[in-house]
């Protein structure tokens, strides 16, 4: 698919979001309009996606509960991108996993940033050593996470949606917690005193009365964990512009508020161009759904031409690159019953018709617009992989769940898509954001797709968040 003819406009709600929301909505997990005419916090957190609840809860577990903590966010409910997160939380070194260690997290890291820098390839570490304490974490929190795959890869028992799992789960400990969520509260500036320190931020807020008005709100601490940009086609563009024109499968709210924020403070921005798209995007025809569960099931990637391309549980930009090469910058995801069986996710998809199926791989070609006698020939020497358990082509080790031998056979047209931004406000150890000269912005701290960070979405807001809090409070008792 060429930039031309982007078929969905990026900042437009996916299917997906919208179901989200349908879900938080039956489920009681929109928050609190503002009432509070004074309201402030110890440590206020602007975003309430997984990095910011994950750092709303962390500070106020690691101060015994006495640091008064408050989310600001600017979507009517929580959740953020991590709500759309159709496939796992990426660890290594948990108690789940005896076998596949924080070390072999960090490698698998390393190899999708080749180019790291010694800051970079640190905050990577600190990323992985802390993967597996913080799945545990979640776990004892009541998070679903025992289905391990790939090793690094810890899903619901039944391959369900691993965001509308985790999100519940989060919006619980915060109310258990006393967290207070203020939703429709639109950040727009952070303030500072004399000497530089954020001491607040300033915020359109709704009230019950749906009148917005601004205010000011102090805090000692802000984290912002206000996600990235892929929702934003102008910061696309400037950042990213290989991903320009595509859609969004990002939440709506993914429009890089914080990362402009801190900019304008001075705040080092790095790795800008740094992104990991949803390689497998369909477009419904009313926004974009990401089809990653259908990847990790067993599924493989050809061309128009019926013939594979790529590995693909390969990096995610490098996939994205590969099937922006091919003919029209599409492919096909293909794959059978097996795969469609073997997680509730799969199943899901089925009934919402967001796959072509067929009884024969001819007829799943024709329909597709493949061609038909490549498509047989690149199944039947995937199934020669599959028996061996060794990818001769492309190197693939990983969901090799199906043979493709099991009618009736699956396929949908696909194209990459804007998720995932991994470039943001350079942070230290401590989550707190940098200047370009290496010092720090007192007050000042960073997670998520916020922060410049590498790693798989969900698990690195999770971690990133937590990381975040554990500074913010750091920096308030040294104050």
């Amino acid at each position: 698919m060429s930039k031309k003819t982007a078929s969905a406009p990026v900042s437009r709600p996916s299917p997906a979001f919208t179901a989200a929301a349908a879900l938080l909505a039956a489920t009681g997990l929109f928050g609190a309009a503002a009432a509070a005419q004074n309201l402030s916090a110890d440590i206020l957190v602007v975003g309430a996606g997984g990095a910011g609840m994950a750092a709303a809860i962390e500070a106020r577990e690691a101060s015994g509960g006495k640091a008064k903590v408050v989310i600001l966010e600017k979507l009517p409910f929580v959740g953020g991108t991590t709500l759309l997160a159709s496939t796992a939380y990426n660890a290594g070194g948990s108690k789940l996993q005896p076998d596949y260690s924080a070390e072999d997290y960090a490698k698998k890291l390393l190899k999708g940033v080749p180019k790291a820098d010694e800051h970079d390839k640190a905050n990577i570490k600190q990323l992985a050593e802390l993967s597996g304490p913080t799945a545990d974490w979640l776990i004892d929190m009541g998070a679903d996470m025992s289905r391990i795959i790939n090793g690094s890869q810890m899903t619901p028992a039944d391959g369900s949606a691993y965001g509308a799992m985790i999100v519940p789960v989060l919006k619980k400990r915060i109310d258990s917690l006393g967290i207070e969520v203020v939703t429709n509260a639109d950040v727009e500036e952070l303030i500072t005193d004399a000497s530089g320190r954020v001491t607040g931020v300033r915020a359109h807020l709704k009230t019950a009365q749906k009148d917005a008005h601004l205010k000011d709100i102090a805090a000692q601490a802000v984290i912002l964990a206000t996600g990235g940009f892929a929702s934003n086609p102008k910061l696309v563009e400037r950042f990213t512009p290989q991903w320009a024109g595509y859609p969004s499968t990002a939440s709506v709210g993914a429009t890089g508020d914080g990362i402009l924020m801190a900019e304008k403070l001075g705040a080092k921005l790095d790795n800008m161009a740094l992104a990991g798209p949803q390689t497998v995007a369909y477009d419904t025809g009313h926004g974009a759904v990401s089809l990653t569960n259908v990847r990790y099931n067993g599924a493989i990637l050809v061309g128009k031409t019926g013939k594979r391309f790529t590995n693909e549980l390969g990096s995610t930009a490098t996939i994205g690159a590969d099937i922006k090469a091919q003919p029209d910058g599409v492919a096909f995801l293909i794959f059978d019953r097996t795969s469609v069986e073997n997680a509730a996710l799969m199943k899901k998809y089925e009934e919402m018709g967001y796959f072509v199926k067929a009884d024969t791989l001819d007829a799943l070609a024709v329909k597709l617009g493949v061609d038909q006698a490549n498509l047989k020939a690149t199944v039947a020497r995937w199934q020669g992989f599959f028996d061996k358990k060794k990818d001769d082509d492309f190197g693939r080790t990983q969901s090799m769940f199906s043979r493709i031998d099991r009618a009736p056979y699956y396929g949908q047209k696909i194209s990459p898509a804007s998720q995932t931004t991994y470039g943001g406000v350079e942070r230290n150890a401590d989550g707190a954001a940098l200047k370009p000269d290496g010092t720090v912005i007192p007050g000042l701290f960073v997670a998520g797709e916020t922060a410049d960070q590498y790693g798989q979405g969900v698990s690195l807001g999770i971690i990133t968040g937590r990381i975040a809090a554990r500074g913010a409070l750091k920096a308030i008792e040294a104050k």
